[in-house]
């Protein structure tokens, strides 16, 4: 039978580094709302890079994901070796295109927020290109950050990931104080730059600690030879369509993103908000996904159906149980969640307004998170893609130009959401059904 044991020794560490990230984007957030001029803007500004950087990260950081399967199921057939070329080339890869990613985006930041947010104000803008013409340094790092947790993912260790991130938020975070909002007569208040310079910092500190881990713990180095590995060709199938589905996963954020926008700073400043907070809460349920990522990999590779089968649905039982505890904390919280992140009232009313759209939603993400970390495992790229391609040009895109008619605000953009998550979940049910009933 499926060991619960093995499945909490890989999940809880990687609840932990999953929510690392959002939980960094939440008190990036929450401190650039104390600034003392322009804080809902600064909010705003900030909230359109860091959708942007993460929709890049999100896309290109899918090698992970392609690795991860890759190694994970060698892990169960005891064929490691074979993969010995393949880390090397793939990390080559993975800071050739963070270098390409850096120099073009840097470049031309304008362009690129005028195509994908439309029309913005003067100052938003402003404090968005602050924030991320010095985050774009570290978008090569984010990556290869990306990959080195996709490796350790797939030797079946997330604690190495847990070590790394909760360094690198740690440090994020007493950085955010030092340089946002400054330390009297030791640091002048850097307010955005200060944010931006903060991550970048905190992502060199969890790239030299991933390398360490790499050299010490794990059987891989960093020789490169010059004869492709017989499974790069498997691996960049598995991450163009991965890559694919992330660009189109990444469009949604983007088309909400833009509509928050059109609706003014202080709703884009309140979506900001929401966004985060909906991450954070994707993130804490993806670590038991995370979890059946690596062990469907390893039973795929051990031939053990049954086992994949168990699995499938008892981390869809746990992650409907992370959910509603979800939401009956957000519950709890509501009248309070709001005013931590901004003091502005019409910001707090806005924020306020859909935040029960987010909570109503943890059950829908429980679902789709479950089987997109399982499918992930079994390298079903294809699957992945075809799910997000028709949730969101067939449920996500109509339901939120629709709604924008009939209700011109946030919740427009959160009920179109919640549409697509539910789309997303149970089709990849359906689909492991099926799998399942014929192995």
């Amino acid at each position: 039978m499926l060991d619960k044991k093995e499945i909490r020794s890989l999940a809880i560490p990687a609840i932990l580094y999953n929510i690392t990230e959002p939980l960094i984007g939440l008190v990036d957030t929450a401190i650039i709302g104390q600034l003392e001029n322009n804080s809902t803007i600064a909010q705003g500004g900030v909230g359109l890079a860091a959708g942007l950087i993460a929709t890049l990260i999100w896309g290109f950081a899918q090698m992970r994901t392609s690795l991860s399967a890759i190694i994970s199921r060698h892990v169960g057939s005891h064929q490691l070796r074979r993969i010995n070329s393949l880390i090397p080339q793939a990390l080559l890869l993975t800071i050739a295109t963070g270098l390409i990613l850096s120099l073009v985006l840097g470049f031309y930041y304008q362009e690129i927020v005028f195509l994908f947010f439309g029309k913005t104000d003067p100052l938003t803008y402003e404090y968005s290109n602050q924030y991320f013409i010095i985050r774009s340094y570290g978008i090569p790092l984010g990556l290869i950050i990306a990959l080195f947790f996709g490796i350790f993912r797939g030797l079946q260790n997330t604690y190495w990931a847990m070590y790394i991130s909760l360094i690198g938020g740690f440090s994020n975070i007493l950085l955010d104080y030092l340089l946002v909002l400054g330390v009297d007569e030791i640091i002048m208040p850097m307010g955005v730059k200060g944010a931006a310079y903060a991550s970048v910092i905190s992502q060199i500190i969890m790239t030299l600690s991933c390398i360490f881990i790499y050299l010490q713990k794990t059987p891989f180095n960093f020789q490169i030879k010059l004869k492709v590995s017989p499974f790069f060709k498997e691996m960049l199938f598995i991450f163009i369509n991965m890559f694919i589905r992330t660009m189109v996963l990444n469009l949604v954020f983007i088309i909400s993103n833009r509509f928050a926008n059109s609706y003014g700073n202080n709703s884009l400043a309140a979506y900001t908000i929401g966004y985060n907070i909906w991450i954070f809460s994707a993130f804490f349920i993806d670590g038991y996904s995370n979890a059946g990522n690596a062990l469907a990999g390893k039973y795929i590779g051990q031939k053990n159906n049954l086992k994949l089968k168990i699995l499938g649905f008892n981390l869809l039982k746990i992650n409907i149980r992370i959910a509603i505890i979800l939401m009956t904390i957000y519950i709890l919280l509501y009248p309070f969640i709001g005013q931590f992140f901004n003091s502005n009232k019409i910001v707090i009313e806005f924020f306020q307004s859909f935040f029960w759209m987010v909570i109503l939603a943890q059950p829908f993400n429980a679902i789709a998170f479950t089987f997109d970390g399982i499918f992930k495992g079994l390298g079903k790229a294809v699957d992945l893609r075809n799910t997000l391609i028709i949730g969101t040009f067939l449920f996500f895109i109509p339901s939120i130009y629709l709604l924008d008619l009939l209700l011109p605000n946030l919740i427009s953009i959160w009920i179109a959401l919640s549409i697509w998550m539910l789309y997303r979940g149970l089709s990849l049910l359906v689909k492991f059904k099926k799998i399942t009933s014929t192995l």
